[in-house]
């Protein structure tokens, strides 16, 4: 196993050390670079993300979903459930304590319901993403307490566009042997006055895989049924007021998958969205400027079985937001900016079928929230910021009845019985301070006091859900998560090279966990016999639970002249751990340590770019096992062309070049033995922008 494992990361260096001093000896000119994408757009004003990913990033390595996408981001893993339904995780939390945002507004799915349920957008239709990592609370509610993942497209305009301009983005090839092409055009017609259009459509095969075998003894190289299709268009418009812009969209996704593991079992979903969105400037002694936005979602997915129609999942929602930012003012020397806001979000959901293990349920929620910030006025002055947050959170659920565990409780489909409603009143605050100290450096804290409501799944879920393989049992008494955060930030910069280093803690009094059960009542079969095994599940409770979270974040990168081009080294390294405080052991699904390498070459138009990523084993949570970590030797190399009035690159991406067989330690344990990571595999793309 030693030499096994040396030979690997031989493999890998060898890969790295070989391909920099072949280019180091390399001769040519070094061309400018040729500038595909549009300007990156600025973050939202009250929180400002830790990380911006653009679309070329999203859609390098070829991943069909968000979470593929992001999973080796900083401090961001996915929960992987096969190649289609695979969801962010932020420092180790995931489910509905990741806020998933469109715009800066909601995302109304049923992805955090369950692992093998999707997320609605892909990643073709995004111009970029931004990912705040920790508490976002304030500017989101407290279903942000994890991190937030804001889905940024172009499909209203916020600036005037001039002219006609688009791109055109084509993949092919991949471990899961992939066609896709995408497409987006933007006209500005003058008069203040753009539009803009997008469309994709995506078809991947079953993933392949290393050779592997399957908890059924099933040896294979393929993630059996986890093929899919997927398209979608949108339209937009906007009008530039002279102060500010307006504009609307809508836009129509669908996508039909398969389930892995649930070899008969197949997803199909539609989802359309309609938006308003603007924001007006003043010049006033009270006011700077007002930011709105308005969304309706219409979300549906229908689970087939055999071919045969079983499961339909709806969830139809509608949500705005409004913040206004006042003009800034001075008191004894400090310079005060004050922003205040306030977000509405309703939700209608509905479950009709066999996996119905959540009651028809209503969700509104309502908050309000302001910002203090206050800094000397000077350049390098230091920053203070202090938020308020308060919010009104009613789930309601339709039905109740007599559980076949433990009594009365909503859920299970049963159809009879009064309606059970609860009201929680969650409220967050958050203390922080930055500052410049010199050479370079800087230096930043937070803290912060946050609550959530539970959702209506831990609240009222009462049956056996089929992709978790449980019998999930919900806890309707259940008052909210509270937690407190500390958060150390150091960065440097210094010409091209740069360096940050992040430390936080999290401690929860009540963290809300799904969490199996010992003893007589641990397993539910519903034949009512407890002898036989062929219907036997094991049953999870959703209780309160005390916890702590503790991690690091460290980057650098770099840059010097090579020979006759430029070297451009990386390496990012993200640790996070999660516990019981109460003696029970580790969380599930936390991901281990992990680092990322990199060093990118550029030479006349040509960039080279081997990777590294190294994975730790991981520790073992309650219920679940430990999971042997990997290498991953990846290779890009692509070269930038113009012709004409049009700019582009072709590229060629080669991923996990040494075919090494790895699980993810992130993915649910009664999935992971079927859904390995893709092996050996090369995709090509070409983008055109013009």
């Amino acid at each position: 196993m030693i030499k096994y494992q040396f030979q690997r990361h031989a493999v890998a260096l060898a890969s790295l050390l070989f391909i920099a001093q072949t280019q180091a000896q390399a001769q040519g000119t070094m061309l400018e670079s040729v500038v595909v994408t549009g300007a990156t757009e600025k973050p939202e004003s009250i929180t400002k993300p830790l990380s911006i990913i653009t679309a070329d990033e999203l859609n390098a390595n070829g991943a069909s979903t968000v979470g593929e996408a992001l999973r080796y981001q900083p401090g961001v893993s996915a929960t992987g459930f096969g190649p289609n339904s695979s969801r962010p995780i932020v420092r180790g939390q995931d489910s509905d304590r990741i806020k998933i945002l469109r715009n800066s507004a909601a995302t109304v799915d049923v992805s955090a319901l369950s692992f093998d349920h999707a997320l609605p957008v892909d990643p073709f239709a995004l111009h970029q993403v931004e990912i705040l990592r920790g508490p976002a609370a304030l500017a989101y509610g407290g279903n942000a307490v994890g991190g937030v993942v804001n889905l940024i497209d172009q499909r209203i305009a916020r600036k005037p566009v001039q002219g006609f301009q688009g791109e055109v983005n084509l993949l092919g090839g991949g471990a899961a042997d992939q066609t896709a092409g995408g497409f987006k055009l933007d006209a500005g017609l003058g008069q203040g006055v753009s539009i803009h259009l997008d469309g994709f459509k995506r078809t991947t095969g079953d993933l392949e895989t290393p050779t592997f075998t399957d908890p059924d003894g099933a040896t294979g190289n393929r993630v059996q049924n986890s093929s899919s299709k997927s398209d979608g268009a949108a339209i937009g418009a906007s009008f530039q007021t002279g102060n500010g812009y307006i504009g609307i969209s809508a836009e129509r996704y669908n996508n039909e998958y398969g389930v892995p593991k649930s070899l008969d079992v197949r997803i199909g979903m539609e989802n359309e969205r309609y938006a308003l969105e603007g924001e007006q400037n003043f010049n006033s002694t009270a006011l700077k400027q007002v930011k709105y936005r308005l969304a309706k979602t219409d979300y549906q997915h229908q689970e087939f079985e055999d071919g045969t129609p079983a499961t339909l999942f709806v969830n139809d929602g509608i949500d705005g937001r409004l913040e206004v930012v006042f003009t800034p003012f001075s008191i004894a020397g400090l310079s005060i900016n004050t922003s205040a806001g306030a977000q509405f979000e309703r939700t209608e959901f509905s479950a009709v079928g066999d996996e119905a293990f959540v009651p028809s349920t209503s969700t509104d929620q309502t908050g309000v929230f302001t910002i203090f910030r206050a800094s000397r006025g000077q350049k390098n002055s230091g920053v203070f910021e202090f938020g308020l947050r308060n919010d009104q959170v009613d789930v309601n659920a339709a039905t109740s009845g007599l559980s076949p565990i433990s009594g009365p409780v909503a859920g299970g489909g049963v159809s009879a019985g009064p309606a059970i409603n609860r009201s929680f009143s969650p409220s967050s605050v958050s203390l922080g301070y930055s500052a410049p100290i010199g050479n370079g450096w800087s230096l930043g804290g937070s803290v912060s006091r946050v609550e959530r409501a539970p959702s209506s799944f831990e609240l009222y879920a009462d049956g056996v859900h089929v992709a978790t393989n449980a019998y999930e049992k919900g806890n309707p008494n259940l008052q909210e998560e509270r937690g407190r955060h500390l958060e150390l930030t150091s960065n440097w910069a210094q010409g091209e090279s740069k360096f940050n280093a992040t430390a936080f803690a999290s401690r929860y009094s009540n963290y809300i966990a799904l969490i199996g059960r010992t003893g007589a009542d641990s397993i539910f079969d519903e034949d009512g016999d407890l002898l036989t095994t062929e219907d036997q599940v094991p049953v999870f409770d959703f209780s309160a639970v005390p916890a702590e979270f503790q991690g690091i974040e460290l980057g650098y990168q770099t840059a010097y002249a090579l020979g006759a081009g430029k070297l451009q080294p990386g390496v990012q390294y993200d640790f996070v751990r999660g516990k019981r405080t109460d003696g029970g052991g580790n969380l599930p699904r936390i991901s281990p340590q992990r680092v990322v390498a990199s060093a990118a070459y550029s030479q006349a138009g040509w960039t080279i770019t081997p990777e590294l990523i190294w994975v730790s084993d991981s520790k073992a949570g309650a219920g679940d096992v430990e999971v042997k970590g990997y290498e991953l030797v990846n290779l890009r190399v692509g070269k930038a062309f113009t012709w004409g009035q049009t700019g582009g690159e072709v590229f060629a991406n080669l991923q996990n070049l040494t075919d090494e067989l790895a699980f993810s330690a992130t993915t649910l344990n009664t999935v992971r033995g079927y859904t390995p990571l893709g092996g050996r595999s090369a995709l090509m793309g070409l983008k055109l922008a013009f």
